[in-house]
């Protein structure tokens, strides 16, 4: 395990608390056996591999908590894999309002999604709406995300939740949401990247408007001038069941592994993007609702420019039953992209749950030609115990121009917890 050393925190610090405070814990424990090509699919291969994934935390009820999250796996492509993602500890400075951090903790950011082992210091001010948090260490790298790794890493964020309250005879503000960053990362390069984000919320005082929010987030590497990461929205409530929403984001996925749905899905590419969307949602009834939208995607750094709109509709009529339909297409000059997706889902008794879904797209490609796609994918969980849940899922993806894909799997997970009631004095 490449974290063995973070147990050291663990094992020093703890016998340090109060011994005469409860102790409670948690977590959570899968195993799964899994069967894809998702690696392997562009040679015409497969893998088959079993996993374990732990998640363990532990709290008293005065100051300290210690929590690990860990996988072991055995595949037929890479035989025996483990890592540790998290083991740390955390104490809570009460007087001085703050939280010390040691050992190795999950971050996610402009680099992508990391661990990182080191240090972190939160202090907070909730008087005034305000948190400083200090963080430091050497980032290592995480499987199947976008991730990242280097020597060594430093940077703070400093929020403001402040309840304004303020009102005019067009609009109020009630909520602003102010938040700053700044990140120094050392490899074989330095790089500074600096985040900036901004989230405004209030209700309308007239009667054709309800609610609105407005929220902006960007990331800028100073060494290029470059922003990373933008995002931005404009969410206007016309009454509690219906919105409009105007999106802006500059980003890349952190997962190289679509989803099922996401694969039928023009929104979602693996890559740079730049995506403007506007959309509207509104519910008819309590059990039909639909959605309508269009949008802008610039790609390979606004070289390809498409457009596209997107429409869908969702029945809860039976209580049981959810079922939803989804069109979805977006144009690129000479490539394009049709999707259809159908989804259901249905509850057989309180302890069991399946989900059927089907979909088809027709894709035009300058590098693979026009490829034909449909798709189906099953899961259904059954409740074993009250902390026990089987999962079973599969999904086949079959194309004409592409190698098909496939993905078979069988989880269990158990959910165990020991809370103790806070001694009286």
């Amino acid at each position: 395990m490449k974290a063995s050393l973070l147990f050291f925190p663990v094992l020093l610090l703890l016998p340090f608390s109060n011994a005469n405070s409860a102790w409670n814990w948690s977590g959570t424990l899968k195993a799964k056996m899994q069967g894809d090509n998702r690696y392997t699919r562009y040679v015409d291969d497969h893998q088959i591999f079993g996993e374990v994934w732990g998640s363990f935390e532990a709290f008293d009820n005065d100051s300290w908590r210690a929590s690990i999250d860990f996988v072991t796996r055995q595949g037929s492509k890479y035989g025996f894999e483990g890592d540790i993602y998290q083991a740390y500890v955390e104490k809570q400075i009460k007087p001085w309002h703050s939280k010390i951090q040691v050992g190795r903790f999950q971050r996610s950011d402009s680099l992508g999604f990391y661990s990182l082992d080191g240090a972190a210091w939160l202090y907070e001010m909730p008087e005034h709406g305000l948190s400083v948090n200090v963080y430091g260490g050497k980032p290592t790298r995480q499987e199947d995300v976008r991730s990242v790794s280097g020597d060594w890493l430093y940077g703070f964020e400093v929020m403001s939740n402040q309840q304004l309250n303020w009102q005019n005879n067009i609009l109020s503000l009630d909520t602003w949401l102010l938040r700053f960053g700044f990140q120094q990362f050392h490899d074989e390069h330095t790089s500074t990247r600096l985040t900036v984000g901004s989230t405004i919320a209030g209700q309308f005082q007239n009667e054709f408007l309800h609610a609105y929010e407005l929220s902006l987030m960007t990331t800028l590497e100073t060494n290029t001038g470059v922003f990373e990461e933008v995002f931005s929205s404009l969410l206007l409530d016309f009454t509690e069941y219906s919105r409009l929403r105007i999106s802006y984001s500059l980003y890349e996925p952190k997962s190289p592994y679509p989803t099922f749905k996401e694969q039928f899905f023009s929104d979602y590419y693996q890559g740079r993007q730049d995506l403007l969307r506007v959309s509207f949602d509104q519910s008819l009834t309590d059990t039909f609702s639909y959605h309508l939208g269009g949008k802008r995607a610039a790609r390979n750094t606004g070289h390809d420019i498409g457009y596209g709109f997107d429409i869908g509709v969702e029945s809860r009529y039976f209580r049981d039953l959810a079922l939803s339909a989804d069109f979805d297409m977006l144009e690129f000059g000479k490539s394009d992209s049709y999707n259809l997706y159908f989804g259901s889902a249905y509850s057989f008794t309180a302890k069991s749950i399946i989900s059927l879904n089907l979909a088809y797209s027709l894709d035009t490609s300058a590098l693979y030609g026009k490829n034909k796609a449909a798709g189906t994918e099953l899961k259904f969980r059954y409740k074993l115990y009250s902390d026990v849940f089987l999962d079973l899922s599969g999904s086949y993806i079959a194309n004409t121009r592409l190698n098909d894909e496939y993905q078979a799997g069988l989880q269990v997970t158990w959910y165990f917890d020991n809370f103790q009631p806070k001694a009286k004095l």
